[in-house]
């Protein structure tokens, strides 16, 4: 197409090889939040934070998977609806806007909490609605959450939950098990450790499962770098 002598470039159609250029892209991408979110980047295991609630409540498997449904519901569509809060704000009216934000979210959370998990709900106290100032809500959505395209972002806080639950999963069913020697109120081994249920045991049982952890996540590089 020419007009007053200049022409414009002719728009290439959309290939076959171009879509799949694009998915893998975003499978890359996806792999790659993954890795980052639930392994190298863990809220508990790696980078330690949000640990007060894992070390004082999750003293079982089941306190722990309530406070994961927990954390993870206010979490994410706290994050989700404050991406819309308008960037010119003030930074500490931003904050402020979070956590009443987030305080509404916790309203309907806590009502199906209530109803599906009301013993366990309970057992989380005062930390349950703390959970609406935990640091993805406050800290990470300025640092690196809202730095992305809304899209990514979803997907990448979305990981970085589930590498919390998961963490906070697995601590909570080995704190159970140590401390009664069984899981579920059937006790199957021969040895209890009833000081882990403690605060003082869970920090030190947290200490543990992070170290081992990070030791095994670093295993390979240290293998490759002694062959060579």
């Amino acid at each position: 197409m020419k007009f007053k002598g200049f022409r414009f470039p002719e728009r290439k159609p959309t290939t076959v090889s171009d879509i799949s250029e694009l998915q893998s892209l975003a499978s890359s991408q996806a792999s790659t939040a993954g890795r980052e979110a639930v392994l190298t980047s863990n809220a508990l295991l790696s980078s330690g934070s949000i640990i007060a609630p894992a070390v004082v409540v999750a003293t079982s498997f089941q306190s722990a998977l309530a406070l994961c449904i927990v954390f993870s519901l206010v979490t994410f569509f706290t994050v989700l609806i404050c991406s819309f809060v308008p960037r010119k704000l003030v930074y500490t009216v931003r904050i402020i806007v979070y956590t009443l934000i987030a305080s509404l979210v916790y309203i309907p959370v806590a009502i199906l909490m209530e109803n599906i998990m009301p013993a366990q709900f309970s057992a989380l106290g005062i930390y349950a609605p703390l959970l609406i100032t935990n640091s993805f809500i406050t800290m990470k959505t300025e640092s690196k959450f809202y730095r992305l395209k809304r899209g990514y972002m979803t997907e990448l806080c979305g990981f970085y939950i589930i590498g919390y639950d998961l963490a906070l999963m697995f601590f909570g069913f080995m704190r159970e098990l140590l401390t009664n020697g069984g899981l579920f109120g059937v006790q199957f081994l021969p040895l209890s450790i009833p000081s882990v249920g403690t605060v003082y045991g869970g920090f030190i049982l947290l200490a543990l499962t992070a170290a081992t952890f990070r030791w095994l996540l670093t295993f390979p590089a240290r293998k490759r770098q002694s062959e060579n």
